[in-house]
């Protein structure tokens, strides 16, 4: 797990760069609409790179895409993520409902989402080494799309209201049970309720951790609630004592 965190820390100072250059060179309207599509792009480019690869040279794509279920359906709350950070970049208008609905989602949700996915890496977990492309490939991904979540803050996209912000979240928790109930019932309609199951998309049908059979996506939700709503609360809180101190010093000025 060393070369695991060692290996996302250079991500997270890349990411930082990353951003620190995307606020000095994208100024105008354009050139952030730009930005949010090239980082949602290349998290599309890398979740398909072995894929695409295999197409290109013959070397059994349709093998690979029946193991890797993932690449046919959102079928985990990062693939979700990744398609709404594509949406949100399409968006004409990111400042309408459908736009802050999206941009609350992506960063609350997707925040974190995109740093399990980098510093518990499933597939760095199941082969812990950095040499297989498909462990790179996979916290590569997870971190083009933390740089992507990341840019919604820069660009002052995301505010901090617990009722807006808990609302957004209230939708998101349903939007992706209904979203893993559909991908399970196809996966059960093309194959079976074994599929269904060995899939578990949002793990819906049990819980993604061994030893803790209660942890499925109710509960998991149940717990996040009220962590959120700290979280917000919080978060709120500190922006208003900001906002009074500001106030006060200018009035002292």
């Amino acid at each position: 797990m060393g070369k695991l965190l060692i290996f996302n820390t250079a991500l997270i100072l890349l990411i930082a760069v990353g951003l620190w250059l995307t606020k000095k060179y994208a100024v105008t309207a354009r050139k952030r609409e730009w930005a949010f599509l090239a980082a949602a792009a290349a998290t599309i480019l890398f979740h398909y790179s072995t894929l695409l690869f295999k197409l290109f040279t013959g070397g059994g794509a349709l093998a690979y895409l029946a193991e890797n279920p993932n690449l046919l359906l959102p079928i985990y709350p990062c693939n979700v993520v990744m398609w709404a950070a594509l949406l949100f970049a399409l968006l004409k208008s990111k400042e309408g409902r459908l736009g802050r609905f999206l941009s609350d989602y992506l960063f609350w949700f997707g925040i974190v989402a995109t740093l399990v996915g980098m510093f518990a890496n499933v597939d760095f977990i199941k082969n812990p080494t950095l040499a297989d492309y498909e462990n790179v490939k996979s916290i590569g991904a997870h971190a083009t799309l933390l740089y992507n979540v990341l840019l919604l803050p820069l660009f002052g996209y995301t505010g901090v209201g617990v009722k807006r912000n808990m609302k957004s979240i209230l939708l998101c928790i349903l939007m992706m049970a209904v979203i893993g109930g559909y991908c399970n019932l196809v996966f059960f309609a093309i194959g079976s309720a074994e599929t269904a199951y060995e899939v578990n998309s949002m793990f819906l049908l049990h819980s993604p951790f061994e030893g803790v059979a209660l942890l499925t996506y109710p509960v998991i939700s149940l717990i996040a609630l009220p962590i959120y709503y700290t979280v917000f609360t919080v978060c709120a809180c500190l922006a208003a004592r900001r906002r009074d101190a500001r106030n006060r010093f200018s009035g002292q000025a």
